[in-house]
């Protein structure tokens, strides 16, 4: 029996061509001292986007560069609302209108 190297039997995991592999857990760099909260530091929503403006302008990577304006273009769109022009009544009625179109 031929599979040509399109394995579709056993347990597949919804990648068919790729064993499984499983993460080695010692090459983790998680320790005590990384988790714990007295040291977590989480910067201002104005700091980390000031970060992500210097991050966009020193990045050569282009998909990085793609990505990072996707989310400076979201805050942009956040700090600049939409001005709605307020509208103007008229005096004619619906049936006025349709008047005029026959």
């Amino acid at each position: 029996m031929a599979n040509h190297g399109f394995r579709t039997t056993g347990r597949p995991n919804g990648n068919f061509g790729a064993a499984r592999v499983q993460a080695k857990r010692e090459t983790l760099d998680l320790n005590s001292t990384i988790l714990n909260k007295e040291n977590l530091q989480i910067p201002q929503r104005d700091e980390a986007f000031t970060k992500l403006v210097i991050a966009y302008n020193t990045t050569t990577d282009p998909k990085l560069k793609a990505g990072l304006w996707e989310i400076l273009k979201r805050r942009q769109a956040t700090l600049n609302p939409i001005k709605v022009k307020p509208s103007v009544a008229t005096d004619t009625t619906h049936w006025d209108i349709i008047k005029l179109t026959r």
